[in-house]
């Protein structure tokens, strides 16, 4: 991982020694945290100051952990891995009161809305049409909310004004959706996406065709642009 001076363009990197899967920094952005694999694979969670002034210490129980996402009062929501289930946690960023946020069992964790309110998470869908579906949980317990029948992808912006829909069987780019001032969500179809019928009556800026990984508005955000490469070789048969 690397910081960037955007004044000077000096780069140093902000973890040296460690590999981050995933990370997120605090709204203060006084604080990473980040988990890391151990050489048989397994992921845990740690912490770090962005200052270097101190190594990093890992806050991680004995359990397979990844998926971190800072709240805005400081708690950490995350995936753990139970056995074969996997759930979401909260706790204190120093790795305290460590709690189950739902009972339900995830897949991924995906993204979280930047009042802290809810967390987007990759679920088992209702029926054998639709064996995936995407949630929104409140990160207190409190309500869950279907987002897709099936799995998409779902970030906010940093004004907390436009949802970002990406539809991984679609491939036709990035949604962006308003969102409604009660909920903190896009007005969604009764159940949720699931056709792509249903995207172009939510669309209001355009379609972006890119996948948005990360915005800070409407007009500016970050996306992801794969190329692939080949080359040709020629190798003599004996």
């Amino acid at each position: 991982m690397w910081v960037k001076d955007l004044t000077s363009g000096k780069m140093e990197g902000l973890l040296p020694g460690y590999s981050p899967s995933t990370y997120s920094v605090s709204r203060d952005g006084k604080l990473v945290a980040f988990a890391v694999n151990d050489a048989s694979g397994h992921s845990s969670l740690w912490i770090a100051p962005t200052n270097r002034r101190s190594s990093p210490v890992r806050i991680s129980t004995n359990a397979i952990e990844d998926s971190p996402f800072f709240l805005p009062d400081g708690d950490l929501v995350f995936r753990a891995i139970e056995g074969s289930a996997n759930f979401l946690y909260r706790m204190k960023a120093d790795g305290t009161e460590r709690h189950k946020v739902i009972p339900e069992h995830i897949f991924d964790a995906l993204a979280v809305s930047p009042d802290g309110r809810w967390l987007v998470a990759g679920v088992s869908g209702p029926d054998a049409e639709h064996m995936l579906a995407t949630k929104a949980f409140a990160t207190d317990g409190s309500a869950s909310v279907t987002l897709c029948l099936g799995y998409c992808m779902l970030t906010w912006d940093g004004t907390g004004k436009f949802m970002y829909l990406y539809f991984e069987q679609f491939r036709q780019g990035s949604y962006p959706l308003p969102v409604l001032q009660d909920s903190e969500l896009p007005k969604l179809p009764s159940g949720g996406f699931a056709r792509s019928e249903d995207l172009p009556d939510a669309k209001t800026g355009g379609l972006i065709p890119w996948f948005v990984q990360s915005a800070v508005s409407s007009s500016v955000y970050a996306y992801v642009r794969q190329n692939t490469r080949r080359n040709l070789y020629r190798i003599p048969l004996q």
